[in-house]
């Protein structure tokens, strides 16, 4: 059983991303919370051969809260959406299942980077015109006209595609700087080539925003002359990045996000302790807007349907009440303030797995990535692996700093 659970959990976090199912309703998103909700059924389901791998506290603690947040804002705010809470219980619990399981870092890391990989390796062969999916006789139903959203990969929009890079990066990073041989390092690398031209072809400048703050995390927690070689690259890769950019002008893209919170923001106060329940946004955006218009909010550019707010944090606040907004939050400090209380430099897997976080973090301020089944794991992943390794009472891995 223990090899069992050596590579089945893996196994499924690497597949995660890559669940589609053509003709659903919602070919992407539907899928991936499926997979998610069987694989962490079926990995709590496993019995153990000795006694299960302690959790770290923190990670447990704070699991719980953002757990209890869904569950409470689900049954007591007057318009919950299942599928919304499904996701919020089970990504938290998937994480805590492989560390149950005994999973170690690099394993997880591994898995999430061969899975990003493996998208954008679907997202190049879409911006080169060789649609995998219309090859094979589908054509999806993708959002917009825009040329960029071609570059769909398994995720049905660019920007998801651009986040996941951007979240995956930093640990294929880390990945190369704890490789112990020649040709996983090559390998790490190669990764990280093909994540990097994922990213630049999604022409997602929020994904940007999240390698910025993902590899200044890095280079924090890990800073020596090659890092500062990197840090460099990264900036001129950013500049790059945003200036061949298909999207629309940011400043009309800055003006639709403002339009969207000024609309949903006064709702927070509504409902401060238990929220109007997840998936509010969804349901009851109609009838904000119309009322927002009343008091002077409009703007024609924007009016219309919308899902979600592009910003987590009010979000979570608006759906889920203060309790869902601490809630997000609690994890993120946590690892920070664990991660900047070891010596440095820190480990790889420490470093990567924080920076893969803050990633996520930094993306959740303009988009939605904590509210997607493929992101939302990753970032809780990313937690359990960094508060993992932090607590880990082995020797930890190299942190010769002659490595990124």
């Amino acid at each position: 059983m223990t090899r069992l659970r050596a590579w089945i959990g893996p196994a499924c976090l690497a597949l995660l991303p890559l669940a589609v199912w053509p003709g659903l309703e919602t070919p992407f998103s539907s899928p991936k919370l499926i997979w998610l909700v069987g694989s962490t059924v079926a990995l709590l389901a496993i019995p153990s051969s000795g006694p299960s791998a302690p959790l770290p506290p923190v990670l447990r603690w704070t699991a719980v809260g953002w757990i209890s947040a869904f569950l409470l804002a689900g049954l007591a705010a007057p318009l919950p959406a299942f599928p919304p809470v499904v996701l919020g219980v089970a990504a938290p619990l998937f994480a805590l299942a492989l560390v149950r399981g005994g999973v170690a870092p690099l394993p997880l890391m591994t898995a999430q980077v061969l899975g990003a990989t493996a998208c954008s390796v679907v997202a190049l062969a879409q911006w080169a015109g060789l649609d995998p999916f219309l090859l094979l006789g589908w054509h999806a139903p993708i959002d917009g006209a825009s040329v960029r959203m071609r570059v769909y990969g398994t995720l049905g929009n660019p920007n998801f595609v651009g986040v996941l890079a951007a979240m995956s990066l930093a640990m294929t990073l880390a990945l190369a700087a704890s490789a112990s041989t020649s040709m996983r390092r090559r390998l790490a690398w190669t990764a990280l080539v093909v994540l990097a031209t994922a990213l630049i072809a999604t022409g997602s400048r929020g994904a940007v925003l999240g390698l910025g703050a993902a590899v200044a995390v890095y280079a924090f927690l890990r800073w020596s002359r090659r890092v500062r070689i990197g840090v460099a690259a990264v900036a001129l890769f950013a500049g790059v990045a945003i200036a061949v950019s298909p999207a629309r002008p940011i400043d009309t893209t800055a003006a639709g996000r403002v339009y969207l919170w000024r609309v949903v923001s006064p709702r927070a106060w509504e409902a401060p302790f238990v929220g109007h329940g997840p998936g509010a946004v969804t349901l009851q955006f109609p009838r904000w807007q119309k009322e927002a218009a009343r008091d002077g909010v409009r703007d024609r550019r924007f009016a219309g349907l919308t899902d979600h707010v592009h910003n987590d944090y009010l979000e979570a606040l608006v759906e889920r009440g203060v309790p869902g907004l601490l809630s997000l939050l609690a994890p993120l400090i946590a690892v920070l303030v664990v991660a900047i209380r070891r010596a440095r430099p820190a480990s790889p897997v420490l470093a990567g797995a924080t920076a893969a976080m803050v990633a996520g973090a930094a993306c959740a301020l303009v988009d939605f990535p904590l509210a997607r089944p493929t992101e939302l794991v990753w970032w809780w992943v990313a937690i359990a692996i960094a508060l993992q390794a932090s607590s880990a009472e082995s020797a930890p891995v190299t942190t010769d700093t002659g490595h990124v």
